[in-house]
């Protein structure tokens, strides 16, 4: 497509402490710069309650502040907002013991008038639904997603892998992350998701789709959430929806 009028997109954004945890260690924003560029970002904490709140936190606010601040090329925009991130969680583990091992994930979505790209660490995911179907756009730095790259493993037996869990990379592991930067193709009408595996983790890319494809925006992320909850909400659920204006 031509020049995206940012302004136009719809977007909604909303988060739940799920069913069984006692704390949300989730945590989304969006920003937007005098350019037009908008940026949604979502992170998924761990550590502790206190550590993965404060680490989820971090990473958004830290994230938010530099993409606010650049006025760069796009892509290293993103790589240094991440890396921003990683490190200010870092140093904030050293000067709190209480803290020492927090991390988190973090996934984020930049649509500017020249394009959209989506940048990750760790298993929150970017999915982009077009013309009924449903694409994931990122991949997750897991141990189980990495067994099914190498066909050790199905899709289905994935979801329920006791491995599940466990990450390859996040933000706050160690100085020097490893960022997957990806252009994104865009067209009217896609609709854009971004989640935490409290919601991708709980139901099916089929149904993921069917709501995005048929919902406004925050009607997606109000059904979504609800329907992750009644299939156990067994993890904090977070979900952010872009919606490009067209048919």
């Amino acid at each position: 497509m031509g020049t995206l009028d940012v302004a136009a997109i719809e977007t909604a954004s909303g988060t739940d402490v799920g069913r069984v945890r006692a704390v949300n260690q989730d945590r989304c924003e969006e920003f937007q710069i005098s350019t037009g560029a908008r940026l949604l970002v979502l992170a998924d904490g761990m550590g502790g309650h206190a550590g993965g709140e404060h680490a989820s936190r971090i990473a958004v606010d830290t994230i938010g502040e530099v993409f606010c601040n650049e006025r760069g090329e796009a892509v290293l925009t993103l790589r240094r907002a991440f890396d921003a991130a990683n490190e200010a969680i870092l140093r904030e583990a050293r000067h709190r013991s209480e803290l020492h091992g927090m991390g988190t994930t973090a996934v984020a979505l930049l649509i500017s008038p020249d394009g959209a790209w989506t940048a990750n660490v760790g298993d929150s995911r970017a999915y982009r639904v077009r013309d009924m179907e449903i694409d994931l756009l990122t991949e997750d730095h897991s141990v189980v997603f990495e067994a099914v790259r190498l066909g050790r493993i199905t899709p289905s037996e994935a979801r329920t892998h006791p491995l599940r869990n466990r990450l390859l990379r996040c933000l706050g592991l160690e100085s020097g992350v490893s960022v997957d930067v990806e252009h994104v193709d865009i067209a009217c009408g896609d609709r854009f998701l971004l989640c935490s595996d409290g919601l991708w983790g709980e139901l099916e890319e089929r149904e993921l789709c069917a709501v995005l494809a048929t919902e406004r925006p925050d009607d997606a992320v109000r059904i979504l959430i609800e329907r992750a909850n009644e299939s156990g909400g067994e993890d904090n659920i977070t979900v952010q929806v872009a919606a490009i204006p067209g048919s």
